[in-house]
């Protein structure tokens, strides 16, 4: 077998005070492996939710999808604001710490997802670099099924600018009732998915062509999953198999779904905010690196926050 999937699994539902509700995903909810996905917060935010925090060891992105309103204000210092609106990708890729706040500007609903990926070892110790991707620069597929961006990586004869340490796609992808899609798996690669609106069938082929199917077993067809609105599944394909193909397909009402897949990570990964396992001198050398920088970023980020809410 080429493909597995897993089961498929609900968001945990938490809230951020009162003007913030996520459905967050972690890597060890799922049966098969999601790396270098550590973790995904699905968010609706309609007032300050995310102050100063810390990240280290990961790369961590914000997808604003297209029905947000309003404006993401994001600070990473006093001299360093940059704002992220509807269809936007902010890309973090935090190596040995960085400190950042997030907030809405004004009135707005802004609905997206919080991505946290692993880093390969070599490059958590690292400066940390950050980038702003307009949704005017993302490519768009146009087809009769609906309307795909090509947020990273690239996806039949669309490329994504964005440059990330690892190869990583980034799909998010529209459909119109009854319509399907297919995105190829690559050995060794896994993949999550999740339905923003509307239910998704996910169907793995193990094979381009030529594939039989597995046989039936108690509890239902292991290569199909009906993923519920609020709801992700995973996809793993086995690094010795051949390329495998996962078709996506809306029931009888629209479909809105985001598809992150990548090659595994060969470290574990230690969640959001930490570095994973470096060895005990490199992880030390990282922590030492970090915590010397964050005092001071929270701080500078703590005094904008506090000018910005006094001149209001």
């Amino acid at each position: 077998m080429t493909l597995k999937l897993s089961a498929v699994v609900p968001g945990a539902i938490k809230s951020q005070g009162d003007s913030c509700e996520i459905r967050q995903f972690r890597h060890t909810d799922f049966s098969t492996s999601v790396s270098p996905v550590v973790l995904v917060d699905h968010f609706v935010m309609t007032g300050p939710a995310f102050g100063p925090h810390s990240h280290a060891g990961i790369s961590a992105a914000t997808l604003l999808l297209d029905d947000s309103t309003g404006v993401l204000q994001n600070l990473e210092g006093a001299a360093d604001s940059r704002d992220i609106r509807a269809g936007d990708l902010y890309w973090a890729q935090t190596g040995r710490g960085l400190v950042h706040a997030q907030r809405p500007v004004g009135e707005a609903r802004l609905h997206g997802l919080q991505i946290f990926m692993d880093l390969p070892g070599d490059l958590k110790s690292q400066a940390p670099s950050t980038s702003l991707l307009r949704t005017a620069e993302i490519p768009v597929i146009q087809s009769p099924s609906g309307r795909i961006r090509v947020v990273s990586g690239q996806h039949g004869e669309s490329e994504s600018p964005l440059r990330t340490p690892a190869p990583l796609l980034i799909l998010d992808g529209q459909l119109r009732p009854g319509a399907t899609t297919l995105v190829p798996l690559r050995p060794g690669w896994n993949a999550w998915i999740t339905a923003i609106h509307g239910d998704l069938g996910v169907r793995a082929r193990h094979c381009r062509r030529g594939a039989s199917p597995l046989p039936k077993v108690a509890g239902g067809d292991p290569d199909f999953a009906v993923v519920r609105t609020g709801w992700a599944v995973a996809a793993t394909a086995q690094p010795d198999g051949e390329e495998g193909v996962l078709l996506l397909m809306a029931g009888c009402a629209p479909s809105h779904f985001v598809l992150i897949a990548g090659p595994a990570v060969d470290l574990p990964a230690a969640g959001q905010g930490m570095p994973a396992q470096l060895g005990l001198a490199s992880l030390e050398q990282a922590l030492a690196a970090y915590q010397a920088e964050e005092a001071q970023a929270q701080a500078e980020i703590q005094a904008e926050l506090e000018r910005e809410d006094a001149a209001a």
